[in-house]
């Protein structure tokens, strides 16, 4: 059996278990099942399949139209659907044939029937009239009507169409700039039209008139490119992402407007509907001169590749002329009835022709559950307890004085369930960083045609997997930064030519794990950071004194850039400056537990590395004892741990004390009066100290003993201990007590209070 025949008979199936679990009204389920209709009609029609191809299209238009709400009685329509599909299967079993199927469509009123009783079941790869849902009109859509306020049995439907929406969305802008580079990719083109085809169909149901306006508009210009009467250039691409970014304003404010239960805000699309028409009736002039352009390689006739496989010619002409004399069957079905040739060399021409006019369709997608997130959290939450309760256990004086090597055996075994159980838990919430880094490709080229330059991006490690929440909360940040790296760090054309560089500046986005963290590296080959201009501002803004500057290394000056409201930038654009809400980054990324490093070359490029937990939900920590409590300190904070001389202690007026450690003199942080506890050492020579580092700057942090490195699960304090700003969460450890997760920032600052 062909690779086709696998595809057309896999599809067939998943669409029966669909149907049979299929609810009626289930939009977001209808919308599944008319893609996988597309991609049987597709392949059909390539595979030589006429009939299941007439039936795919007819059950398309039944489903469209009780997406639209023009077939009333859905749960008939359901139980046609999951008639059609079983007839599906039996034609292509060959157990039903072109009467039974047009008995099928005639019985549910159903378009093709007329045109298979008339014995016209159309040849594959022959032109014939496509459904609505591939061929919309041209005419323009009606004004909008007047929103009306969402009903509480429209919340539901609307809250799984939204989700489902914004998917579709960003699938759009990631193929459009593919589109972009080429032009000519039909695979693109299609995975294109299709997201706006499914917005169209369902927003109709919802009664959001205007987003179905739109998508219809952007769904006919996307038509015309299909039809080969428009060639994708640059300004169609501005149109669909303008309609696109709408979409998503418009998709948005119906989801903000049925939470608050409110009529939604009406949106003006007349200038950019006038835009999508004015293309599209600039390609009807010039598509005499853009047909050469969208030629595609034409195939052999099926003829020769039947002579080419054995078939005698003349049986090739007798059948051929008798379908000049009217006869309606297809050239391979008259050669298998008349015995010339075996229906397998039929099918294997039919395969070799339309490989040979067009590109081989696409395979099928991984299939996916959607899960509540909720769920996985809560899933998440247990099995971390599981975790600890089966630490609690070992830990038990009781059952480490039993020796039983059959019991310790069956607590190890236990040990490496849990364990692996909590891994494989955590990577359900984990997500390739792919989609994001695709997003930027837009933020690039968006912010590169503002500001006339010439960027490429690059992506590198985009299979890095990162937390989902992680993925929400660093979009934004990420956006803001690389939006700088276009609009300050690459330079104009002409600079960049005077300074002997490629006019086309290089912005680099790379993801990778490194000690346990994700490390999401941002560089540009343009002007570097000047640390002196850094330096000179932060003066002029009091952000540092000219005592600072004793101790002040290149990468906290660089660090001076994220501080609020600094700019060294002489001129402000509407679309970035760096420091111009560089705080909000750094506050982002402090949330997130990360950290960033800088490093710049005057001339060369900057560098920003940004370091970040795999995952929220558990910290890789090192845990600290002050007298008899234990406190967590976040790894990704702790630069080294040591026992100083005592020579090396020092008082410095202004300053507190001080530690020497090789050449530099840093603050000494003395825990115990922070979180207030009696400790076992004073001296820090008799103690321990650690280094932890904050946004460039080091501290060393006075504490009695180091316990050990340890990944613990985060748990909230809740409500009544918000205020207290040094600590950022608690954990519970493998004997049961609670040690808290200290947060460095705020132990910093309550150091500066405690000596102000």
């Amino acid at each position: 059996m062909s690779d086709q025949k696998e595809v057309i008979g896999s599809l067939l199936d998943d669409l029966a278990a669909e149907v049979v679990v299929l609810e009626p009204g289930d939009l977001m389920t209808y919308g599944d099942v008319l893609s996988r209709l597309e991609q049987l009609s597709i392949i059909c029609d390539g595979a030589g399949e006429p009939l299941l191809a007439r039936l795919s299209d007819s059950l398309k238009a039944h489903l469209e139209a009780m997406i639209l709400g023009e077939y009333q009685d859905q749960d008939k329509g359901v139980q046609a659907l999951s008639e059609g599909v079983a007839m599906g299967q039996s034609v292509f079993r060959g157990e039903s044939d072109a009467t039974a199927l047009q008995g099928f469509l005639a019985a549910y009123n159903m378009p093709g029937a007329e045109e298979l009783a008339a014995g016209a079941a159309p040849q594959a790869g022959a032109d014939r009239p496509a459904p609505a849902a591939e061929a919309p009109e041209a005419e323009a859509a009606p004004p909008p009507a007047e929103a009306e306020p969402f009903t509480p049995e429209d919340e539901e439907l609307l809250s799984g169409f939204v989700a489902e929406a914004l998917e579709h969305l960003e699938s759009i802008e990631v193929n459009t700039l593919l589109l972009e580079d080429s032009p000519q990719d039909q695979e693109a083109l299609n995975a294109v039209f299709r997201p706006f085809h499914t917005i169209k169909g369902v927003s109709g149901f919802l009664n959001l008139q205007d987003i179905n306006h739109l998508a219809h508009a952007l769904e006919n210009l996307l038509d015309q490119a299909r039809s080969g009467s428009l060639i994708i250039e640059s300004v169609a691409i501005d149109i669909i992402l303008a309609g696109v970014d709408v979409l998503r304003q418009m998709i948005n404010e119906s989801q903000a407007a049925a939470s608050e239960r409110r009529p939604r805000t009406a949106f003006d699309t007349a200038s950019l509907e006038a835009r999508i028409e004015q293309v599209i009736n600039s390609a009807g002039e010039t598509e005499a001169e853009a047909a050469p352009a969208q030629a595609k390689p034409e195939a052999p006739p099926l003829g020769e590749l039947l002579v080419s496989d054995g078939i005698p010619p003349e049986a090739v002409e007798q059948a051929l002329s008798r379908q000049k004399e009217g006869a309606l069957r297809p050239l391979g079905e008259l050669l298998v009835h008349e015995g010339a040739a075996k229906p397998s060399q039929v099918a294997g021409a039919l395969k070799t022709q339309k490989a040979m006019s067009q590109p081989q369709a696409k395979s099928l997608a991984v299939q996916e559950v959607k899960i509540d997130t909720v769920k996985l959290d809560n899933l998440l939450d247990m099995v971390g307890e599981l975790v600890i309760a089966g630490s609690m256990v070992r830990a038990n004086p009781n059952v480490q004085a039993i020796s039983d090597r059959k019991l310790v055996a069956d607590l190890g075994q236990l040990s490496r369930i849990t364990t692996e159980l909590q891994k494989t838990t955590m990577s359900m919430r984990m997500v390739p960083i792919k989609q994001t880094f695709q997003k930027m490709v837009r933020v690039v080229r968006d912010t590169a045609k503002k500001r006339g330059r010439k960027v490429a991006l690059e992506l590198e490690g985009e299979g890095t997997e990162i937390d989902r929440n992680m993925v929400e909360k660093f979009y934004d940040p990420l956006m803001h930064m690389v939006r700088n790296s276009v609009d300050h760090g690459i330079e104009s054309p002409e600079e960049r030519l005077a300074a002997g560089k490629p006019e086309e500046g290089t912005v680099v986005l790379a993801a990778y794990h490194k000690g346990g963290n994700v490390c999401i590296e941002i560089r540009d080959d343009g002007n570097g950071l000047d640390r002196e201009r850094i330096v000179a501002k932060a003066l002029e803004n009091e952000i540092i004194t000219e005592e600072d500057l004793e101790n002040l290394g290149e990468e906290e000056a660089y660090h001076l850039i994220f501080k609020p409201g600094f700019s060294t930038a002489e001129v402000v654009t509407e679309i970035s400056g760096r420091g111009v809400g560089m705080d909000v980054v750094q506050r982002t990324i402090d949330e997130l537990r990360g950290k960033v490093e800088i490093s710049s070359e005057l001339g060369k490029g900057t560098t920003f590395i940004i370091a970040l937990p795999l995952t929220l939900a558990i910290i890789d920590g090192m845990v600290v004892e002050v007298g008899v409590e234990r406190f967590i300190l976040p790894t990704i904070s702790v630069a080294e741990s040591l026992r100083p001389n005592e020579k090396d202690y020092s008082t410095v007026q202004g300053r507190g004390e001080m530690i020497m450690i090789r050449g530099s003199l840093l603050p000494l942080i003395r825990l115990h009066g922070i979180v207030g506890v009696e400790p076992s050492q004073r001296n820090p020579w008799e103690a321990l100290l650690v280094v932890v580092e904050h946004h460039g700057q080091k501290r060393c942090l006075l504490v009695d003993r180091l316990v050990g490195r340890q990944e613990v699960v985060i748990k909230s304090l809740g409500e009544s201990l918000k205020g207290v700003k040094v600590v950022a969460g608690g954990a519970i450890m493998g004997d049961g007590r609670v040690g808290l997760i200290l947060d460095v920032e705020g132990v910093f600052r309550a150091h500066e209070g405690r000596r102000g």
